[in-house]
């Protein structure tokens, strides 16, 4: 078996640690892994069916990951159960724990009720234990390097450093820029600097990032963090008319694409934009724009406040662009 017998994640970035969970589950040596994940802050974070699975062997083994998400909000009694639980756990069961905490110093952020306890002590013995503060410009070169090897991505001189210079800290936001320019660099698979001037530097989502991460599983955070930072702003600078406007533009683009229409603008952004339009067919446009109709309304009306506008819309939009089966919790 080429795994730890359960592991420690501590990492405040959600995508890292998909990733590494990922990493961990392909060079296991075993095959066909159910991963089930459980929340630490949920109101019953380990249910019965955590314990069964965790506790009881199987007549039909099947390798499972017991992934329990935001770990470090587990209270002292459940870290008890715990340290009796892992004791005597079966081969088919790697239960992965991430605390999620932010690294407030240099020290992962381990709570106390965690640390003076057998499964941790053992865990950090045998060295199973994962660390990362997430991503800061001294770690996105390697995070780059590493993309650039698993999509067999080069760079023309200089735009390699000028990208990590450019990407966004947080993995998902990241995620998303890289992909970017593995479109833009299409078949030549060469980035150059030309793409790394797509990505926006303003330090926060722009409306064509916002649009993209909406149908992304997994981005729904960096959505959302777009969304209260723009609550906590001024009136003048507040994006709702805007990204109402932006909308009804994706919308037209949208319809002419399903249409079959003759589409003007960019053409690296129309091929980024036909599969999404295709997939949303007419009923999709039409509620897309029903949302931005909707939360204009509200908002001069005043049927609604600002934030309670702005929230339905990006909920709505969430739920009309990403794919029905995948809009979940990892």
């Amino acid at each position: 078996m080429n795994r730890p017998k359960y592991l420690f994640l501590v990492c405040p970035d959600p995508q890292l640690i998909k990733s590494h969970i990922d990493e961990r589950l392909g060079t296991s040596g075993q095959q066909g892994w159910e991963t089930k994940t459980f929340w630490g802050d949920d109101d019953d974070p380990l249910p019965a069916t955590f314990w069964t699975d965790l506790t009881i062997k199987s007549l039909f083994p099947q390798p499972k990951a017991l992934v329990v998400r935001r770990a470090h909000a587990l209270k002292a009694e459940q870290w008890d159960k715990l340290d009796a639980g892992v004791k005597g756990l079966s081969n088919e069961i790697f239960p992965i724990f991430c605390l999620e905490g932010q690294w407030k110093t240099k020290k992962a952020p381990v709570p106390a009720t965690l640390a003076r306890r057998n499964l941790f002590k053992k865990a950090k013995k045998e060295n199973w234990i994962w660390e990362s503060p997430g991503l800061d410009q001294n770690t996105l070169g390697a995070f780059v390097r590493d993309w650039a090897a698993q999509n067999g991505i080069t760079f023309e001189p200089g735009a390699d450093r000028a990208l990590i210079m450019a990407l966004p800290t947080d993995a998902v936001a990241a995620r998303l820029e890289l992909g970017k320019m593995e479109l833009a660099a299409g078949d030549a698979r060469t980035v150059t600097r030309d793409h790394v001037d797509l990505i926006p530097n303003t330090g926060e989502m722009a409306f064509f990032d916002l649009m993209d991460a909406l149908g992304k599983p997994g981005a729904e955070a960096a959505v959302w963090k777009r969304v209260i930072d723009d609550h906590s702003k001024s009136s003048k600078d507040q994006m709702l008319f805007n990204l109402i406007g932006f909308l009804a533009s994706q919308a037209r683009m949208y319809g002419q694409i399903v249409s079959g229409e003759k589409v003007k603008g960019n053409p690296y952004v129309i091929k980024r934009k036909t599969p999404i339009a295709k997939r949303l067919g007419r009923q999709g446009v039409a509620r897309m724009i029903d949302l931005a109709l909707d939360a204009e309304f509200s908002i001069k009306t005043g049927a609604r406040r600002y934030e309670e506008v702005m929230d339905i819309l990006i909920a709505g939009l969430i739920d009309l662009f990403q794919p029905k089966q995948q809009a979940r919790r990892y």
